[in-house]
């Protein structure tokens, strides 16, 4: 559902990512570093006959819109332990991976009739066939500080929160706080929702929302001439890695 997610509306199977990503690594290889690509899980429907099923990942957003029926579906078959839902939430807890909301919905939802016929349709730009505005339903700025899985680099500024503000300061890995001057990247998206904004960050883009349209707010971006917080600096990132490593390279050289 969202802009910060490369998932884009749609979850994203691990087959889809480069190789060497740490999340497409914990979920295709044992705990001992073992590839062992996708589980294949014996299980029993909602009429009672055995099946199996092979369960490629997918990754989607921890925010997400789902359908009444399929939750109710999901709901009731984790009271059953032979379900699918139950059974590949064991298959979590015996290889110890990672059961989040964000795998665990996603995979179950792409793997099930009907519930995986009724996303919406999308363009080849990623946005909603039937609302051609919309490429995300949420937009909020995360994960900022590293590149993304496809080697995109965020290059916009981003708020910050001042000593004096009541409100929490973000976590390296966001969400960020949105202002007036991400209003273009908020009106280009079409989301419906924003996430997370303050009166003691920017009072002006409180002030200015909710409305009825995109076309109700002003088309602002992040003008070059105004610094409000220091620039992306993915040289000067690269460089304190790099930096960090060989440290602690000789750390480890040293104790031999």
């Amino acid at each position: 559902t969202s802009a910060a997610c490369e998932t884009g509306l749609h979850p994203t199977s691990v087959w889809e990512f480069p190789d060497g990503w740490h999340k497409k690594t914990h979920y295709t290889h044992d705990i001992d570093g073992e590839y062992v690509g996708a589980s294949i899980l014996d299980y029993v429907d909602d009429d009672g006959i055995e099946r199996s099923q092979k369960m490629d990942t997918y990754f989607g957003s921890q925010w997400m819109s789902l359908q009444p029926d399929f939750v109710a579906w999901l709901a009731k078959s984790l009271r059953r332990d032979d379900s699918l839902p139950s059974v590949y939430r064991e298959e979590f807890l015996d290889t110890d991976r990672l059961m989040s909301d964000e795998t665990f919905v996603s995979t179950l939802l792409m793997h099930t009739a009907p519930f995986n016929e009724t996303l919406p349709r999308l363009l080849s730009r990623g946005n909603v066939a039937r609302l051609p505005k919309i490429y995300s339903t949420r937009y909020e700025r995360m994960d900022e500080h590293y590149p993304t899985a496809f080697g995109l680099y965020p290059a916009d500024q981003r708020y910050d929160v001042p000593e004096s503000s009541l409100a929490d300061r973000p976590r390296v890995w966001g969400p960020y706080f949105l202002g007036v001057y991400d209003l273009v990247s908020i009106i280009d998206s079409g989301a419906l929702f924003i996430r997370k904004v303050s009166v003691t960050v920017d009072p002006n883009i409180v002030r200015l929302l909710p409305v009825r349209d995109w076309s109700d707010l002003p088309y602002i971006g992040w003008p070059d001439e105004i610094m409000i917080t220091e620039k992306p600096s993915w040289e000067k990132k690269k460089a304190e890695l790099i930096k960090k490593y060989k440290e602690k390279k000789r750390k480890q050289m040293e104790k031999k």
